[in-house]
């Protein structure tokens, strides 16, 4: 296995440690990865990872060691504080996690998450807890990260909080958390606001101070960018920095995670969105509105923050319009070893319009301040594929920067000290999808061959089928090869790993820290070997040494082209035992080339890293050739290339052969320039295809360099299209009319391009709450639709009540039109939706409308038409209510009334003969109808009862009346259809109960419940013989039939006496009158005798017959 690349000179920022791999595939101490991206640059660059070389990564025992589940998304990357992994999640849960084991050592609770339906945005769904990466102190052993507390009294009055952390026990340090509040220095009219704003940039520590950096969820305003400062040591708030001053707003903070930047004491940089942009001036008068701009902010001697730089893209204007944030992308600052004289300090920066800009931190350029309202900028290079992220930084073979295209691939950019520039020299052979992350690399020191570019690979915005991907950092033939790939499940959004001590970590949208790595031993220890330069077509050969980790016998040993290797195998080899191993290189072409050398042994497999660099004398050049793609007309793309020296003698170029229009040469080096042995010169080719110049084909061209040696010729293409792109979103309004609560309905809608040439999709915001989207239906950001082409949709509809609901989804393209939304709507119009599905004015009875609608009391809705009225409220939903019981209805109050309004429509009772309506009066109501009966209303208690005997198909029959107040004016009644008569009484003290057919006419006769027998206090009954019928009532008196005695009313004593004999099972049997005057007393006749009460005494005379 082989890596081919260009000759360049090394440049070495570190001593190269000459470190045993293998024997000890960690080193002996920890380095700890304390904050993002690596270091304070945001390089990714861990130079210390011996056990992460290609050959360690390459072996069949590296893969996953642990997988530890958390509670909730970790969108923030893990750090490592002295062999434990802090992780924080979405659920606002912290984990301190043993680095070689994942258990867990200790868990904090920070307090409940906050719901982002509240801004119904679908970034992040559906909480917000630490979505920041947290930065580690190792003086102090402190951890910091910032959370989103839903502790207010709504979700509406969230706090943001930064804590410090014991990174052994997780213990909150004295003066945490801080509560974040108050207002920037530079804008003190406008305070923070805790509910939009959103922390998502990595945390920076610089100079005792914990700097973190805000934006917003989804751009939901109002909001403006923040830069917050607290002292690490005491808690106290030192600074708040706002990136638009005055009435202006937005210029969120975002970077897609990415953290500040610092590249030096009392220096911060940041890239900000989409907002109030400057205006053309120069960079180091910053204005006070900075939207789309990289600002350089100083730290004052009192702790607050001016800024003293900035940049800000020409054509920002545009970019706002497109949503193309400059801020998508989060700086990075290059090394101090690699800045010039003339630009000491160096930063790169690209967005989502795919620019790649490389800056002067100290002078970073203004706005329009180059030639024609131009970018004065040290160089720039693309537009490639937009970026969601920050580039990544490899110090060895040159220097190479690293991003990853939304829906483009990893590309490598060659640094070259000449200009200072950045050149495109090679991509992986396949793309990522949205929401893939950013680079880092490993290596041990600048060591050509030791290093390795790790990135999270998504699929799109779900984050499905997600991988952890390792490729050689150096193209070969224009191609960035994968060494290493692991599925890891659902990756978060710009998921970047953690690596620390020969192990790589990365956090989970599922909940899970994943750690990779080899097993802590190796059967021979090995160290990594450099042939040098070696002439092309010759012959470079060495011998290393390896030493065995125990008693083994090596069985074979082998290498890949242009390595090799002539060991005689088996040897067998004793614990401490060396073994000098014959090896050899042979390059067929310049340029480098790694490769392995692998040992099978009987204690498992090994390798070790073998490089070298061929050479060859004239020029060369990376990439070897340039393909601009597809350019609208009046738009311009810029690449470069790289002109080497490929020998190791000078070489003096002797001529320049220049392409024709519509290319142009921006930098070419005059006749006479000279490159040392492998020193190179960059060459940036401008390509601006003009009106007329659309012939559907590609413009081939060429650029040919000329030395003293030989000659190099660089193809050159690019095709130019005419026309415009449009975005259309199909339907404007997507109604779901109608939809139960806890129920869902789904819909979709296309983003079409119905324009003439490619389009770009910038800006895609999904709602969140009761409209959503699934993580895997999202609209994938810097989504490339061609002409004619459409990407479907799907919203989701899940209504937690019945009031109307609204909200949209933000689609934005770089068609040069403005942001257009898709209206989405729920249960706005449930009168008009149930209408429609009733069949309408010629589909159902309700025919045309006679009104419009109108409010109703408690918040509801009616309206009228010919044939009804259909009546709405959030508790009952939409029913309609038409004829008689309408008439009856309406006559009560309506929804105003007693009745409530109606639960059902007007539905066939059983029995086939009548209809009624369902009322939500609290305890019950319902309006019967039928022919014979008419339409009366019948609620509650009384209801109730009726109910319970079956109503219409009961005994009682159909309501005859309302529901009508007792003469005595305690009491509630209604009297039913039953042929003898039959009605349901009810009174507070004794509840609802029937009465019918003979007993009720003698409950009648003795005059109802203003009688001597009072309110029923049970329903008809059998009595215990089986032949007779009762009520009991409330003044202690009953009304007792059977068909031979008929009914007669007992009470007061004398239906005590009877009681105390036994009822009608006594010798007396039933009453056969009701109690009559007698001389002297009352009476009771029965079957077989008599009971008289005697006034003078009252005692009780029983007769028998």
């Amino acid at each position: 296995m082989f890596i081919r690349t260009s000759y360049a000179a090394r440049i070495l920022l570190l001593s190269v440690i000459s470190i045993l791999v293998g024997g000890a595939l960690a080193p002996a101490a920890l380095a700890d990865e304390t904050t993002a991206a690596h270091d304070t640059l945001r390089t990714g660059w861990d130079d210390n990872e011996p056990g992460l070389v290609p050959s360690q990564v390459s072996a069949n025992d590296f893969g996953q060691l642990f997988s530890a589940t958390v509670d909730g998304q970790v969108y923030a990357q893990p750090v490592v504080a002295n062999g434990v992994v802090i992780a924080a999640t979405e659920n606002n849960k912290v984990y301190g996690l043993d680095a070689v084991t994942g258990s867990q050592k200790w868990k904090l609770d920070l307090g409940p998450a906050w719901p982002v339906s509240t801004v119904s945005c679908g970034d992040l769904v559906p909480n917000i807890g630490v979505t920041a990466t947290p930065v580690y102190d190792p003086s102090t052993g402190t951890v910091y990260l910032t959370s989103k507390v839903n502790d207010g009294p709504d979700p509406q009055h969230p706090h943001w909080y930064l804590h410090a952390l014991d990174a052994k026990t997780g213990a909150e340090r004295s003066g945490f958390p801080t509560t974040i509040k108050g207002a920037p220095t530079n804008n003190p009219n406008v305070p923070f606001n805790p509910m939009t704003a959103m922390q998502r940039p990595g945390l920076l520590l610089l100079d005792g101070v914990v700097y973190a950096g805000f934006a917003s969820h989804c751009d939901y305003t109002p909001y403006v960018g923040y830069v917050v400062g607290v002292n690490a040591s005491t808690g106290v708030q030192t600074t708040m920095w706002a990136t638009e001053a005055g009435v202006s707003d937005e210029g969120g903070i975002w970077q897609a995670g990415s953290g500040l930047v610092s590249d030096g004491s009392g220096r911060i940089i940041v890239a900000t969105g989409n907002g109030i942009a400057p205006p053309a001036g120069p960079g180091d008068t910053p204005p006070a509105t900075l939207g789309e701009s990289v600002v350089r902010l100083a730290v004052n001697s009192d702790g607050s923050l001016t800024a003293q730089s900035f940049f800000s893209p020409h054509d920002s204007t545009k970019l706002n319009q497109d949503d193309a944030d400059l801020g998508s992308g989060g700086p990075m600052a290059l090394p101090a070893n690699f800045g010039t004289s003339a630009h000491p300090h160096l930063v790169v920066q690209v967005g989502k319009d795919g620019r790649i800009y490389l800056l002067d931190a100290d002078h970073l350029g203004g706005s329009a301040q180059g030639a024609n309202g131009d970018d004065a900028v040290v160089g720039m290079t693309g537009p490639f594929q937009g970026v969601w992220g920050r580039p990544g930084f490899w110090g060895g073979d040159g220097g190479y920067v690293y991003v990853v295209g939304s829906n483009g691939p990893l590309r490598a950019l060659k640094y070259s000290s000449s200009g200072p520039s950045l050149t495109s020299v090679g991509t992986t052979s396949d793309n990522f999808g949205y929401t893939s992350g950013s680079p880092v690399v490993t290596s041990t020191g600048t060591t050509s061959g030791s290093a390795l570019v790790w990135v999270v690979y998504s699929t799109g915005p779900g984050g499905e089928n997600a991988q952890l991907r390792a490729y050689d950092p150096v193209p070969v033939g224009g191609v960035l090869k994968m060494r290493y790939s692991a599925p890891i499940g659902t990756a978060v959004k710009f998921s970047v790993p953690a690596t620390d001590n020969g192990r790589v970590y990365v956090g989970t949208r599922d909940g899970k820290i994943l750690g990779f790595g080899r097993p802590t031993t190796a059967p021979l220890a090995t160290k990594p070997y450099d042939f040098g330069s070696t002439a092309v077509g010759t012959t470079g050969n060495a011998t290393v040494t390896v030493t065995a980790n125990s008693n083994l016998t090596v069985n074979s040993a082998s290498a890949e082209a242009p390595f090799a290797t002539s060991l005689t195998t088996p040897v067998t080899l004793t614990k401490g035992q060396t073994l000098s191993v014959p090896i050899s290189y042979t390059p067929t072409t310049w340029g480098g080339a790694t490769g392995s050398l692998t040992f099978t042994t009987s204690a498992g497999t090994t390798a070790m890293d073998l490089h070298g660099q061929g050479t060859q004398p004239g020029l060369g050049s990376t990439p070897s050739s340039l393909d601009f793609g597809p350019v609208r007309t009046g738009a311009a793309k810029e690449l470069g290339v790289n002109i080497l020296n490929t020998g190791t003698t000078a070489e003096t170029i002797t001529g320049l052969t220049l392409p024709d229009a519509p290319y142009s040469i921006v930098n070419a080096p005059a006749t006479g320039t000279v490159l040392g042995a492998g020193a190179s010169t960059t060459i940036t080719v401008h390509y601006e295809p003009t009106v007329g110049s659309d012939t559907g084909k590609p413009n081939p061209a060429q650029l040919v360099v000329t030395g003293d040696q030989g000659s190099v010729t660089v193809p050159i293409s690019g095709t130019a299209l005419t026309g415009q792109a449009q975005l259309t979103l199909d339907p404007s309004v997507l109604d779901f009319h109608t939809v139960p609560v806890g129920q869902t309905a789904t819909l979709s809608f296309s983003v079409e391009n119905t324009g003439t040439v490619g389009m770009k999709i910038y800006k895609a915001k999904a709602p969140a709450g009761v409209f959503s989207v699934a993580s895997k239906d999202q609209l994938a950001e810097n989504l490339p639709i061609s002409p004619g082409d459409s990407v479907q949709v799907k919203v989701s509809f899940t209504p937690t009540d019945a009031y109307p609901a609204t909200a949209t989804y933000e689609v934005t393209a770089d068609d040069g039109g403005s942001a257009q939304y898709v209206t989405l709507q729920g249960n706005t119009d449930p009168i008009t939706d149930y209408y429609n599905q009733l069949g309408g004015a010629r589909g159902s009875y309700l025919s045309d409308p006679v009104s419009g609608e109108y409010d109703t009391a408690g918040g509801g809705k009616a309206q009228d038409f010919r044939g009804g009225s259909i009546y709405w409220s959030a508790a009952t939903g939409a029913h309609a209510v038409h004829g008689d019981i309408l008439t009856k209805y309406k006559a009560t109050g309506g929804p105003g009334g007693s009745l409530g309004y109606p639960t059902t429509d007007e539905l066939t009772t059983p029995d086939g003969i009548g209809r009624y309506n369902h009322f939500s009066r609290f305890d019950g109501a319902s309006i019967y109808w039928s022919p014979n009966s008419g339409a009366h209303y019948i609620q509650g208690a009384i209801r109730s009862k009726w109910a319970a005997m079956g109503w219409e198909l009961g005994p009682q029959g159909y309501p005859t009346t309302d529901e009508l107040t007792t003469p005595d004016g305690v009491g509630k009644y209604n009297h039913f259809s039953r042929a003898d008569g039959a009605s349901i009484y009810w009174s507070p003290g004794n509840g609802a109960w029937s009465i019918q057919g003979a007993i009720r006419d003698r409950w009648a006769a003795t005059g109802w419940e203003a009688g001597p027998l009072g309110y029923p206090t049970t329903d008809e009954s059998t009595t215990p013989d089986g032949v007779g019928k009762y009520n009991h009532f409330s003044k202690q008196g009953s009304v007792y039939w059977t068909p031979s005695t008929g009914a007669h009313a007992i009470y007061g004593a004398i239906r005590q006496q009877w009681s105390s004999m036994g009822w009608e099972r006594s010798a007396l049997g039933y009453p056969t009158s009701d109690e009559y005057a007698v001389t002297g007393g009352r009476r009771n006749d029965f079957q077989h005798g008599s009971i008289t009460f005697l006034f003078s005494n009252g005692s009780i005379q029983v007769t028998y017959r």
